[in-house]
């Protein structure tokens, strides 16, 4: 009983050094944020840039030079390269962000080469993998994008497939000294070239620009009971000459921390003991890319402190440091955080997605970029932890902002061999899709009541949440919303909502191993991040030139499509339009349009409804109408579409156009497929038949019910 009540007594740090996983430790230009919420296994750079990849087991998180996370990964085949190596093929995610397999290059039977020719093909590019596998031993090697093969079965005993953390990566990079999920090799007598992608070394003493000011004791901990102790003290002293006295616990606490920063401190508090020295020993890993990184952002990584919490009680130690566990960054603060509103977070609860759930949220504030985020599936468990309820569910990965949220759009994966339906605010959608169901799901909130919610909360302590919570049902599920801490909840019910069966963002063909498509991808990534189509169009007009466009026909009206939707988030309309023209003056005659294509289909529906989009928002009737004399009245079957967003754009044009029978017949459409009458009420193009009966007749709403 005595050691239950040492134990069990809590204290929280001094209010001026909040909790590590508070996400309060500011300065006037910085901020220390909590990135993904788990245990980290590696911290890795890519070729020396400002660009990092965070590992835990095979989830993978891109980090960019604003210290955000900006995409995300999930593979077991990472090898310390930096390449994705699977059977069929090679994702080059890491370098590109190109998430789709690309078929390997036709093996290349090197039997007959001398060693020096070996030597010089592996040389000659930029990466080299050897793998020995099936009775086959092969080079992969990887230059321009693309990977070659070498048969070098005649050498395969020269292979050595590693555990590539056995040695001297798990004492040195491993954050918590452990195996980390990813392959090695190497091949006799052969040094690779210096990776274009790296570890950065972890180090659990203090950094020059750290210093612990203070300590507070929390409790005493016992990592064996009483009477085992005693017990044991007296066998020893009976039995053993030399016997140390073991210790009945020590104590534990919270070391208060200061990060100085350009003459700037950031202050925090995180668990400490003093078991391992005569100092306090705090539980954080230090990640400094230091002068390799010109945007001197600081790492910081907080793991379980034992695999198994059987040993030394570390069970009882949970409750200190656990919502501590994660990647942190210490970084100039985000815009979005530069305001007086209330800190807030996103978080997800209920039934569960088999994929991460991700998306964006836009802002009140229409200068602010989106921000991104992504939810864990779970929090992963060392590998030697006892069973039970080691470990919690991960909550979140998604950034802290205080700009007031506009809208929300995210992605969710519900694997169900029947129909589902979704019910939101009383209103619902059933999707008949007999496999694997994906829900992406637009909220627009209504700004008086997103307002008063952060009103209630605002004079509260600790972090806000703004919970989607989706709640299983017999007939699927309903997803409720509301912003809430820790003693208050509130439901959000003005929120309108769109939704569709496949994710907003189109997905990707695979990529053929032709130069110019490659030297056109890699056109295309450029212009997706920089939201300039110039580098972008300007390698296209050279393939038309070529005569060698329409070759890739779904490739090229994918690249249209996400870079139209990409340029609409970001608001880069005068870019998009620029984008649409060359489009309709150039490409569409030349792609050999054809509904049977699905994945085209799809990627132009996503295209045609952001023309609308973006020529209705820069007043620009040409190029709406652009969109519908080409797609619209030509190429698309109205009474087949299944895209809202698509049918609610062009239900506008109709609208602002009175032609009252075509945006009648549309709305019906959309009315049956899910959209929200309200959304129809609340756009201005409407306003005309806003008293109309025909109109009002069109939106109403279908009754709920079970299937």
């Amino acid at each position: 009983m005595l050691g239950f009540l040492i134990n069990s007594v809590l204290a929280d740090p001094a209010e001026e050094y909040p909790r590590l996983s508070a996400n309060e430790s500011t300065s006037q230009d910085y901020e220390i944020v909590k990135l993904i919420d788990g245990p980290i296994d590696a911290l890795y750079q890519i070729n020396n840039q400002s660009l990092f990849i965070a590992q835990s087991n095979h989830d993978l998180w891109k980090i960019n030079a604003a210290g955000e996370v900006i995409d995300h990964f999930s593979t077991s085949d990472l090898y310390s390269s930096g390449l994705i190596l699977e059977e069929e093929g090679f994702i080059d995610w890491v370098f590109t962000r190109d998430k789709q397999q690309k078929n390997y290059g036709e093996k290349i039977d090197a039997s007959g080469y001398s060693e020096q020719q070996l030597l010089d093909a592996f040389n000659d590019a930029e990466i080299v993998e050897f793998l020995d596998k099936n009775d086959q031993g092969s080079a992969y090697l990887y230059q321009n994008g693309k990977v070659n093969l070498l048969d070098i079965s005649n050498q395969r005993e020269k292979i050595t497939d590693l555990v590539y953390m056995s040695h001297n990566i798990r004492r040195e990079y491993n954050i918590h000294q452990d195996e980390t999920e990813i392959n090695g090799n190497r091949f006799e007598n052969y040094n690779k070239k210096p990776p274009l992608f790296a570890f950065i070394k972890s180090q659990s003493s203090l950094p020059r620009y750290a210093a612990i000011t203070g300590y507070e004791k929390i409790a005493y901990h016992r990592p064996y009971s009483i009477a085992n102790t005693l017990l044991e003290n007296i066998l020893g002293a009976i039995f053993v000459s030399n016997h140390r006295t073991r210790e009945f616990g020590y104590e534990v606490g919270y070391s208060h921390m200061e990060l100085k920063i350009k003459d700037q401190v950031l202050k925090f508090s995180v668990l400490s003991d003093e078991q391992y020295s005569s100092g306090r020993s705090h539980d954080i890993n230090w990640l400094d890319p230091d002068s390799a990184d010109p945007t001197g952002l600081k790492f910081m990584a907080v793991n379980y402190r034992r695999k198994n919490l059987a040993e030394l009680n570390e069970r009882s130690l949970l409750p200190y440091y656990e919502n501590d566990i994660g990647l942190y960054v210490l970084r100039a603060k985000t815009p979005h955080n530069q305001f007086a509103q209330t800190a807030w977070q996103l978080s997800y609860s209920g039934l569960y997605s088999y994929n991460p759930i991700w998306g964006y949220l836009k802002f009140v504030q229409t200068d602010l970029a989106p921000a991104y985020y992504w939810f864990r599936k779970s929090r992963p468990l060392p590998s030697s932890a006892i069973m039970g309820d080691y470990g919690r569910r991960a909550d979140i990965v998604s950034p802290i902002l205080k700009a007031l949220p506009k809208s929300l759009t995210f992605n969710w994966v519900d694997f169900k061999d029947r129909s589902f339906r979704l019910v939101i605010n009383s209103r619902d959608a059933l999707f008949y899709n007999p496999e694997d169901t994906l829900v992406a799901v637009k909220l627009e909130f209504d700004s008086a009541e997103m307002e008063q919610a952060f009103q209630k909360l605002e004079k509260m302590p600790g972090l806000s949440q703004l919970t989607l919570h989706m709640v299983e049902k017999p007939y699927g599920a309903e997803l409720k919303v509301y912003l809430q801490n820790s003693s208050t909840q509130v439901p959000l019910k003005k929120f309108h909502f769109d939704y569709q069966e496949q994710a907003y963002t189109p997905k990707s063909p695979h990529l053929t191993q032709s130069d110019g498509q490659l030297e056109l991808f890699a056109a295309y990534e450029d212009s997706l991040l920089t939201s300039e189509p110039n580098d972008f169009l300007e390698k296209t007009q050279e393939l038309i030139e070529k005569g060698e466009l329409s070759q890739f026909a779904p490739q090229v009206s994918y690249y249209f499509a996400q870079l139209s939707y990409q340029f609409s988030i970001n608001n880069a309309l005068d870019e998009n339009t620029v984008l649409m023209d060359f489009y309709f003056e150039k490409i569409h005659s030349l792609i050999n349009y054809n509904q049977r294509e699905e994945l085209q289909h799809k990627n132009l529906i996503v295209f045609a409804s952001q023309v609308i989009y973006t020529g209705s928002n820069t007043n620009n009737p040409v190029l709406t109408e652009k969109a519908i004399n080409t797609f619209v009245e030509q190429d698309f079957d109205l009474e087949k579409e299944t895209d809202r967003a698509f049918l609610f754009n062009v239900a506008c044009y109709y609208a602002r156009n009175h032609v009252k029978d075509r945006m009648l017949k549309i709305i019906n459409r959309a009315i049956a497929l899910g959209r929200d009458p309200q959304t129809f009420l609340k756009d201005s193009d409407f306003s005309h038949y806003w008293q109309d009966t025909d109109f009002l007749d069109a939106l109403k709403p279908v009754a709920v019910t079970a299937p």
